[in-house]
């Protein structure tokens, strides 16, 4: 539990920095995501596995799925951090194994290898100079 716990942490963490370290202009970091709508549920989708790269260099595509799945992935957290504080013991652990396949079903339906390689991104990608120019036009400033 404290590892689940712990990544959601993280997930907040790393949604205030994404967020944090914008422009002025707020839709320079609003990716083009589709509306929430409740009646639609898709079936599960394979989470191809991530196969750490050589480098740390990124294009611009991977980036601006980057920036995608870190907002869409704050408005799944949204969605179901009240479910899980209202939870109680055994309940709570299912729902945090769930939101955890959630979460790498988002990443990988906007076109990242599941959760993965959202972390591999957020954790060496992101902190390599060298991408600054990409994740800026993707709408990320660092």
């Amino acid at each position: 539990m404290n590892n689940k716990l712990f990544a959601f942490l993280f997930l907040l963490a790393s949604s205030l920095f994404i967020f944090g370290c914008g422009s002025d202009k707020a839709d320079e970091l609003t990716p083009d995501l589709p509306a929430k709508t409740a009646s639609i549920v898709t079936a599960p989708i394979t989470v191809p596995n991530f196969v750490t790269p050589q480098n740390s260099s990124i294009n611009e595509n991977k980036a601006k799925q980057y920036v995608n799945a870190s907002a869409a992935l704050i408005l799944l957290g949204e969605e179901w951090s009240e479910k899980i504080e209202k939870a109680k013991g055994e309940e709570r652990l299912v729902i945090l194994k769930n939101y955890e396949k959630a979460r790498d079903q988002v990443c990988s339906r906007i076109g990242l290898a599941g959760l993965a390689e959202y972390n591999w991104i957020t954790n060496v990608a992101v902190k390599d100079s060298s991408n600054a120019d990409v994740f800026a036009k993707a709408g990320l400033k660092l």
